[in-house]
């Protein structure tokens, strides 16, 4: 067999004192002595490894280190040699196989220092393999040829070996192995390192988001707040003229009706006088009849959207008012079954409420404030159905921490459009004169006063709006 010589300077010197004699093993021990250098060289290059060449050059030296093991351990087991040379071998063998396999970690890991520093360890470990336990090998099977049984090819070998130097292999062998061992454990340990640290990073990356949103929710808080401070002082202003306007209204009819009488008094005094058919003229220019007949009307709708600002004007004080009354513990569902009991005998028959509420879910409320609450998202969820009859189901729920009232209706749902306005005062998809659009609004503030919140859980098709409470401590 001819070896050639190494074509470059690299991390492990093929020599002739390698050769065991056995051809097959000089040849594979040669192309896994240039496998190794062709790693060493390309670390050596400075230039990064890419992951598809360290995959190829380390799965290749992985792959051939085990062919030729295998090589060598069919050699041993067909001709014969002792059980205890073959096992110590073996295990040799499997040493190398895995620390082939702790550089593939290493360089999956993007280890690069690590990765030439175990490169360096594996070609010293090569070396010290050839030229202790293969040249012990190459002896006993040569002995084996020329006719020694198996167990006296071990035994020769083992007292023809110089003590010093077999005392010194094997203290390298137990040096190779701690070196191999904490290998492993800087591996591992590196790896666990970033595991903790992409843990911490996902950690911190849920904390930022869980501030941004507490962040969103402190800005939307104060908005709705500035609202609220804005609603009342609108209210505010607004009782001075509506009182006098009222008391205006009302004594506007009582003058309109002394007029009308004093128009009707005319007539039986000027009837058949010489003024009759003057008066009658002047009657008929005034449109006395229609203005008889329109005036009654004009009042009563005056008094009607009076009435109406009156309502809006309360709803804003009730916004920025706080709880009407002390919060006590409250069982939700009563407050839930009175209000919906009050829809029942007024909404239309198309309408079916459902309710399903836990008997025992008590809650610190006023439960006028949140049976107002109930009551806005009820009439959101009667209006929702449009006239077109539907079911409006009503439930409550809890965990460790928050208690809540949920009304659900099988209506066409809310677009996301509408969706991020839908508690903002004043806002409505509703024609003119079909609402104020403070209901919810309404519902937000009271379970904001609470110390709660109202949220759209579902936006369709159907809507789920859920007012959410804290829980009673126990």
């Amino acid at each position: 067999m001819s070896v050639a010589p190494a074509s470059h300077k690299g991390v492990f010197i093929w020599a002739d004192y390698f050769k065991t004699g056995l051809d097959e093993v000089d040849e594979q021990h040669f192309k896994l002595v240039e496998l190794v250098n062709q790693l060493g060289e390309r670390l050596a290059s400075g230039r990064p490894l890419t992951a598809t060449e360290v995959e190829r050059v380390l799965g290749g030296l992985h792959m051939y280190a085990k062919l030729h093991f295998t090589t060598e351990e069919e050699t041993m087991k067909a001709r014969g040699i002792d059980h205890r040379h073959y096992d110590d071998h073996v295990r040799a063998h499997a040493d190398f196989v895995a620390q082939v396999e702790t550089l593939a970690v290493a360089a999956a890991n993007g280890q690069g220092n690590l990765l030439s520093e175990l490169l360096q360890y594996v070609s010293s470990w090569l070396v010290l393999h050839i030229l202790g336990i293969d040249m012990s090998m190459a002896r006993q099977l040569h002995a084996i040829e020329k006719g020694a049984t198996a167990a006296d090819a071990f035994e020769h070998d083992a007292r023809a070996a110089d003590p010093a130097n077999r005392a010194l292999i094997a203290a390298i062998h137990t040096l190779y192995s701690t070196v191999a061992q904490r290998n492993l454990e800087l591996i591992k340990a590196k790896a666990e390192l970033e595991d903790r640290v992409a843990e911490r990073t996902a950690d911190l990356q849920q904390a930022v988001a869980h501030l941004e949103a507490a962040k969103e929710e402190i800005v939307q808080s104060e908005k709705m707040a500035a609202l609220g401070q804005f609603a009342a002082g609108m209210a505010h202003e607004l009782n001075t003229p509506l009182g006098f306007i009222g008391g205006n209204v009302n004594a506007l009819g009582e003058y309109c009706g002394h007029l009308l009488q004093l128009s009707e008094s005319a007539d039986a005094l000027i009837d058949r006088g010489p003024a009759a058919a003057a008066w009658k003229a002047a009657c008929e220019r005034a449109d006395r009849d229609f203005v008889r007949e329109d005036v009654p009307q004009l009042l009563a709708e005056s008094r009607n959207g009076l009435e109406r600002i009156h309502r809006i004007v309360d709803a804003l004080h009730r916004s920025a008012g706080g709880i009407e009354d002390p919060p006590s513990p409250t069982a939700l569902k009563t407050i839930v079954d009175e209000v919906v009991e009050q829809y029942r005998s007024t909404t239309e028959a198309g309408v079916r409420f459902e309710c399903a509420c836990a008997p025992a879910l008590m809650a610190l409320v006023s439960k006028h404030g949140i049976a107002l609450a109930v009551d806005e998202m009820l009439d959101n969820a009667v209006k929702a159905l449009n006239g077109k009859g539907g079911v409006i189901r009503c439930s409550t729920g809890s965990n460790a921490t928050q208690v809540w009232i949920e009304i659900e209706d099988n209506g066409p749902g809310v677009s996301s459009a509408i969706a991020q306005h839908v508690f903002e005062p004043f806002f409505t998809t509703r024609a003119v004169g079909s609402g104020a659009g403070l209901g919810l609004y309404l519902a937000y503030q009271t379970a904001r006063q609470h110390r709660g919140y109202v949220e759209l859980c579902h936006t369709g098709p159907g809507a789920v709006f859920r007012l959410v409470l804290p829980a009673m401590k126990a």
